[in-house]
């Protein structure tokens, strides 16, 4: 497995866990707890997002919700893109085959 596709992986399995999460919001609760979605392992990191704001990391199969600064671009800038900061998450993009991987496992 390469580099991009541990990454792609690592990602896409706290996003696994998050989509358990999000039921609570579908479920009325109006902010829950998530897990940062960064590429490393031993992140432990919550994120408080409301239902809005998981909806718009959703909205594309390649985008995922990391702490600020938790982003894989310093060990490879074409892996992803920063499309949105806010206070307390940014939106991540994935490029080339992290972000065909994304979109396969949604």
């Amino acid at each position: 497995m390469s580099h991009e596709e541990r990454i792609a992986e690592n990602e896409a399995f706290f996003r696994d866990l998050n989509e358990r999460k999000a039921e609570w919001l579908r479920d009325g609760l109006q902010a829950a707890g998530f897990r940062c979605e960064c590429w490393r392992m031993d992140c432990a990191d919550r994120l408080q997002l409301s239902g809005q704001e998981w909806q718009e990391v959703r909205s594309q199969a390649e985008r995922f919700a990391v702490a600020p600064g938790h982003t894989a671009i310093d060990i490879d800038p074409g892996i992803e893109e920063v499309v949105k900061k806010y206070r307390h998450f940014w939106i991540v993009e994935k490029r080339g085959k992290a972000g065909d991987l994304a979109a396969q496992r949604e």
